[in-house]
């Protein structure tokens, strides 16, 4: 449970089932009208339209070379997507965003902190902890308001907290606490996420005194988002030691949260009321949860596909106008040189005839005798490549047979494959000092492309520092399988590949929003290969058919 993880957003507060909390708005740009209309769509709550007038408003500052316009327009339409649930969408449009605002420029400071809280906050919604950290801690240099440096250290404390690193949590909370005091707004806020955290440090803590304290403070501030937080604080404190309050203000959180219109409190309010009700009334909440389960699923997956569509759309636009506009030079241009200059080309036409004879022959003698030099010198270093890699590799396969007769059919296949494989790659060869990670990144870079882009996640060097060779080697091919596969059937725009480290388990997540696989789908030659190569590192691999595009993710422990 995760409460008031904060974000200075323009118009609203964005967080992961966290309250929305009013924020400083920068001055709106005079002249695109475009970005003054999403703030009204925001303020109506309308964030499809307010994310298609920033992608429109993002258009018109490329057309007057307004870098921090451009920044800050993709920077909103990270928050819109993060506030959606779009979490990985949001990631690279913030990421995208970063390239164009200027961190000398102390004017831009406000929307580089808040891209950089944001990139904190999903990172943390995907419980990349290690990346959030280094986001909050890049975020900070930015902090020059009060209220922003107050938010950032909540975030914080909340990424601590999720960590279980609560006395360290806890020390965040009081500082806060003493700096703002009793009669501040944020006040009650805050004394709700120190309490929580001080009880989950101490499970003897009574935190109920100070989350009524907080309920109540909450009205005078008429702050329904705390007193929410509040009713969901105290019911999961009650469940276990009182099933009648518990189930009380669950009830109220219930009712609070349909007022505020925010579903996943309802789902988490129906979620005790369930457990604490009688049959005949936990069925009649399951089955409204499933109802505003499905509905709000729904939802975002809409939105998510909305926000690609927009884009989409934007870019197809813009590559068709920028094709009228340059027929329609080369058409003006035609004109004006047959009206102009017409007595002029037969003259130029003999003279540059001239010159391009002679310079073309000593070109072309010239670059004959580079290509000669530079085949015969290919030649040589491409028989000398045969000969360490393919007669090697044919001789080692020999003496194998010739040496184990009993030699099983997949060691052999093995070593063909390897064989195969330096073979296919005789023209490149790798730094002696490139790491795995940057093998893995090289690997990335080389299916990237104008249509394709490719984002990839944990790629760190403590991912990789406790696997062993086999496990490097057979992942390596696993990824390029998938990138393979990609290029040649998924048809894929985006794709996504994340590295996670858990207590006892690493994982590797692949997902693109390709054509994906059906229900009938067989794995065949690229999947076969994929599949032995994960049992061999005792790997497990799942299918998540639930969305669109290719999604897998790939489990091993660390005994592995």
């Amino acid at each position: 449970m995760q409460k008031f993880l904060w974000c200075a957003v323009l118009l609203f507060s964005l967080s992961c089932e966290e309250k929305k909390v009013p924020c400083n708005r920068p001055a709106a740009d005079q002249s695109n009208t475009f970005y003054d209309k999403a703030f009204v769509f925001l303020s109506q709550n309308n964030q499809d339209s307010a994310f298609h007038n920033l992608n429109k408003a993002k258009d018109i500052f490329i057309r007057n070379n307004d870098s921090f316009g451009i920044g800050k327009s993709l920077m909103n339409m990270a928050l819109i997507q993060e506030n959606s649930g779009d979490n990985f969408g949001s990631i690279e449009t913030s990421l995208s965003a970063i390239k164009f605002l200027k961190e000398k420029d102390t004017s831009q400071h406000a929307v580089i902190f808040c891209n950089y809280n944001n990139l904190g906050i999903t990172s943390n919604n995907l419980k990349n902890y290690a990346d959030a950290k280094r986001f909050y801690t890049t975020a900070k240099r930015f902090a020059k308001d009060p209220v922003d440096q107050m938010m950032l250290q909540n975030n914080l404390a909340i990424l601590y907290h999720n960590e279980k690193q609560y006395p360290v949590a806890i020390s965040i909370y009081k500082k806060l606490i003493d700096s703002v005091g009793s009669k501040s707004e944020y006040y009650p806020r805050l004394l709700l996420n120190y309490s929580r955290s001080s009880w989950f440090a101490d499970p003897s803590y009574n935190p109920s005194v100070n989350y009524l304290l907080a309920e109540k403070l909450s009205q005078k501030y008429d702050d329904d988002w705390t007193k929410d937080a509040a009713y969901s604080y105290l019911s999961f404190y009650f469940i276990k030691k009182n099933k009648d309050s518990a189930k009380l203000y669950a009830e109220k959180m219930l009712h609070l949260s349909e007022t505020l219109n925010y579903p996943e409190d309802q789902l988490e309010a129906l979620q005790n009321l369930i457990k604490l009700s009688n049959a005949e009334t936990s069925k009649n909440y399951f089955d409204k949860y499933i109802k505003i389960n499905d509905s709000l699923a729904a939802a975002k997956n809409r939105a998510k596909n909305q926000f690609a569509l927009i884009r989409f759309e934007s870019e197809k636009a813009k590559a068709e106008n920028l094709r009228l506009q340059k027929e329609k030079d080369i058409n003006e241009f035609k004109i004006i040189l047959q009206k102009v200059i017409i007595w002029a080309i037969i003259l130029c036409v003999v003279i540059f005839c001239i010159c391009a004879y002679i310079l073309i022959k000593k070109r072309r003698q010239r670059l004959i005798s580079e290509a000669t030099q530079k085949l015969q010198q290919q030649r040589l270093d491409f028989s000398k490549k045969v000969h360490d890699v393919v007669a090697n590799g044919i001789y080692e396969v020999m003496t194998t047979i010739e040496n184990q007769t009993d030699l099983p059919k997949e060691q052999l296949l093995d070593k063909l494959e390897r064989m195969y494989e330096k073979s296919r790659d005789l023209s490149y060869e790798k730094p002696e000092s490139e790491t795995y990670e940057e093998q893995i990144s090289a690997l990335v870079r080389s299916f990237e492309a104008d249509e394709v882009q490719i984002i990839i996640i944990g790629n760190d060097p403590d991912f990789w520092i406790t696997q062993t060779p086999e496990i490097k080697e057979n992942l390596f091919q696993v990824i390029r399988e998938l990138l393979v596969n990609m290029k040649k059937h998924s048809h894929a725009t985006q794709v996504i590949v994340r590295f996670l480290r858990t207590d006892n388990n690493f994982q590797m997540d692949y997902r693109d929003n390709g054509v994906g696989i059906d229900d009938s789908f067989v794995a065949k030659n690229g999947f076969a290969n994929i599949k032995s190569r994960l049992e061999i590192i005792g790997a497990n691999m799942a299918f998540d058919n639930t969305h669109q595009g290719l999604r897998i993710s790939i489990l091993w422990d660390k005994r592995s």
